[in-house]
C-alpha cells in the first residue's frame, strides 16, 4: 500500500477554516498539502485544474452553496488512480455529481469548526467507492484522533437532519423567543440554572458563526423539511397540553420520552453534571457597559496571561505606572477603550508562528477609526505546561487558548496525544481550571506557577523563536514616538474586476511601499472581506488616501 508520507493532498478552499485544519494536521504528519484559492493579494495561488493534476487526493472544501458548482468543475478532471472527498454538511446532491468521476469518491463530514486539536471529534464518512487511497487517507484521519462513523448518503442527510437541522431550529426558536420577550441573554445567563446556561451557550455559539451556513443547512438538506415539521407538530401538540392545563397528557409524554431514552438519562445525568462543573460563567455583557475602571487604567486580556506581561513590560519602558483593567475578550478590551473607561489597551495583532490575530483586526475595522494603534512592540513567547498533578502521563484534558494551543502543537501531539484539548479565552482562566479540575493542565507563562512543583514542562511552544507582536490602542492616547507607518483597511464598495489593481496602483505611483497585504472575512456576510495593509512612513500619505477613497472605503488603524 502506498506510504501516506508520499502522496500529495489538494485541497479546494483550503483558505477556510476546515481547509486549514486539516492542512496543519497533514503538514505535521509530514504529507505534502497543495491548496487552490487566492493569496491575501488577490493573486491566484493555483487552478484547481492544476491542484487535481499534481494532487493524489482531493478535498472540496468550500461552502455548501458553492459545493455543486466546484464539484461540477472538479468531477471531469479527476483520474481513475485519485479520490475525490468533500466535506459538506449534506450528502445527497453533492455525492450524485461526485460518483460521475472517475476516482474513488468519499464523501466526509467533519462534526466540527475552528478547533485547536482533532482527536475525539466525529466524522461521517460516506463511501461510493473506496480503494488504496481511501484507505490511507481514512489510516491518517484515525491517527490524527478522529473518530469515523461510516454511514450510507441517505443515513447521513437523515441524522443531519435531527442532530444538525432540527437541533439549530430549537436553538434558533428559543433566541427568537429572547427577543421576542426582550430578555438580554446575559441577564438570563447570570441568573440560570446550569441547563438553561448550556442552552444559551448552544444559541449564542450557533449565532456567532457563519448565519449563511446555518440557513443552506436547513435549505439544502432534503430530509430536513420532514424532520422539522415533525418537530414542529411535536411542540405545537407540546404546547396545546400546557395552555390547557393538561397535566396527564403532559406527564405522558415526559414518562414516554423517559422510557426511550432508559439508562443512557443515567449517563447523560453523569455527564452534564461534569459539564456543569467545569461551566464557567464569563462575565457579563452588561457589566461591561456600566464597568468603571480607574480613568487612568489599561486594559488588557485577563490576569496570568502573556498580555499582563507585555503590558507590564510596555508600561516600564515608558516609566507609566497606570493600573491594569483585566477583561476576558479582545471585544472588551476595545469597548472599554471606545467609551473612555480605560486610557488604552494592550491587545496581541500578530504571531510568529501562527500570523495575525483575526478578532483584533476586525475589532480595528469595526471600531471605524475611532478607536486606533498608537504603538507596538515585541515580546518573545515561551510557554509552560502547569498542572496540579505530579506526572505528564495523568493529564487527560488541557486547557489553553487557542493561539496557545496552536504555537504548541508538536508538543501536545507528541506528549498529550490522547489528551482532550480545551480552548478557553485567555491564559488566566486555563489556569484556574487546571487547578480546579483532576487530571488536567494549562498552557501558560512559567511565570504564573505557584510553586516549580507545578511546572511539568518549559519551553513547550514548537518554535524557539516564537514572538507576538502587540499593539497599544486609544481613543485619543497622543503617541510621543516617530512613527515608522501607518495601518489601514480598505474594501471596495462593489465588486468589480481590476479594482485592487487599481487601488495598488495609487500606492505604487506615490512610491509608498507596502510591507503587508492580507484579505481578512468580515465574518458578517460570506464572501465579504476588507484588505488589512501597513505601509511605511511617507509624506506623500495623505494625498495618497485622498485618491485611494475615491475608488474605495478607508478605515484609517493608525500610526505607529
Amino acid at each position: 500500500m502506498q506510504d501516506s508520507k508520499k502522496i500529495t493532498i489538494g485541497i479546494v478552499g483550503g483558505r477556510g477554516i476546515l481547509g486549514k485544519i486539516f492542512q496543519q494536521n497533514f503538514e505535521a504528519a509530514g504529507i505534502k498539502v497543495l491548496i487552490s484559492g487566492r493569496k491575501p493579494d488577490g493573486k491566484k495561488v493555483l487552478t484547481a485544474e492544476d491542484l487535481i493534476r499534481k494532487s493524489d487526493i482531493v478535498i472540496v472544501s468550500v461552502f455548501l452553496k458553492s459545493t455543486e458548482k466546484v464539484l461540477a468543475e472538479v468531477v471531469p478532471k479527476m483520474r481513475k488512480n485519485q479520490l475525490l472527498v468533500d466535506f459538506t454538511s449534506v450528502k445527497i446532491q453533492p455525492l450524485e455529481i461526485m460518483e460521475k468521476a472517475k476516482s474513488e469518491v468519499v464523501g466526509l463530514h467533519p462534526m466540527f469548526g475552528e478547533i485547536a486539536n482533532l482527536r475525539g471529534k466525529n466524522i461521517f464518512a460516506c463511501k461510493i467507492r473506496g480503494g488504496k487511497l481511501w484507505q490511507i487517507l481514512r489510516g491518517q484521519l484515525e491517527s490524527f484522533g478522529l473518530q469515523i462513523h461510516e454511514v450510507s448518503v441517505k443515513q447521513h442527510d437523515e441524522l443531519a437532519a435531527i442532530h444538525q437541522a432540527s437541533a439549530h431550529l430549537l436553538s434558533l426558536a428559543f433566541a427568537l423567543l429572547l427577543k421576542k420577550k426582550k430578555i438580554a441573554p446575559q441577564k438570563l445567563f447570570g441568573i440560570a440554572s446550569p441547563s438553561t446556561q448550556l442552552l444559551l451557550l448552544t444559541s449564542g455559539r450557533m449565532l456567532a458563526q457563519n448565519l449563511e451556513m446555518y440557513t443552506d443547512i436547513q435549505l439544502l438538506n432534503p430530509r430536513a423539511k420532514k424532520t422539522v415539521v415533525e418537530l414542529a407538530e411535536i411542540l405545537a401538540n407540546l404546547a396545546c397540553d400546557v395552555a390547557g392545563d393538561e397535566r396527564k397528557i403532559l406527564l405522558k409524554s415526559f414518562n414516554q420520552a423517559g422510557k426511550f431514552f432508559g439508562k443512557w438519562s443515567d449517563f447523560a445525568a453523569q455527564e452534564s453534571s461534569r459539564i456543569f462543573e467545569n461551566l464557567v460563567v464569563k462575565t457579563n455583557l452588561k457589566e461591561i457597559k456600566t464597568k468603571t475602571f480607574a480613568k487612568n487604567s489599561i486594559a488588557i486580556l485577563g490576569k496570568n496571561t502573556q498580555t499582563e506581561l507585555a503590558a507590564t513590560e510596555f508600561l516600564a519602558r515608558r516609566k507609566l505606572k497606570n493600573p491594569l483593567a483585566n477583561l476576558t475578550t479582545n471585544s472588551e478590551i476595545f469597548a472599554a477603550v471606545a467609551k473612555n473607561r480605560a486610557k488604552f489597551g494592550i491587545v496581541p495583532i500578530e504571531n510568529s508562528s501562527v500570523g495575525l490575530v483575526r478578532e483584533t483586526l476586525l475589532n480595528l475595522f469595526e471600531a471605524k477609526g475611532n478607536v486606533q494603534i498608537f504603538a507596538e512592540f515585541e515580546r518573545k513567547i515561551e510557554h509552560a505546561l502547569i498542572s496540579c498533578e505530579a506526572k505528564i502521563s495523568k493529564i487527560e484534558k488541557v486547557f489553553a487558548h487557542p493561539q496557545a494551543a496552536a504555537q504548541s502543537a508538536k508538543f501536545l501531539a507528541r506528549n498529550l496525544p490522547h489528551a482532550e484539548i480545551i480552548a478557553v479565552e485567555n491564559a488566566g482562566r486555563a489556569l484556574v481550571l487546571a487547578r480546579t479540575t483532576r487530571n488536567s493542565a494549562a498552557i501558560t507563562s512559567a511565570e504564573f506557577a505557584e510553586n516549580k512543583s507545578e511546572i511539568l514542562a518549559k519551553n513547550i511552544e514548537d518554535s524557539k523563536e516564537n514572538k507576538t507582536r502587540f499593539v497599544a490602542i486609544s481613543k485619543n492616547f497622543p503617541s510621543k514616538e516617530k512613527t515608522r507607518k501607518t495601518a489601514l483597511a480598505f474594501f471596495f464598495r462593489e465588486n468589480k474586476s481590476g479594482q485592487l489593481f487599481a487601488a495598488l496602483q495609487i500606492f505604487a505611483e506615490a512610491r509608498i511601499n507596502l510591507s503587508r497585504l492580507e484579505s481578512i472575512p468580515t465574518e458578517k456576510k460570506q464572501g465579504e472581506f476588507f484588505f488589512f495593509t501597513e505601509c511605511e512612513k511617507n509624506t506623500k500619505l495623505s494625498q495618497t488616501l485622498k485618491k485611494l477613497k475615491k475608488i474605495v472605503s478607508v478605515v484609517e488603524l493608525g500610526s505607529y
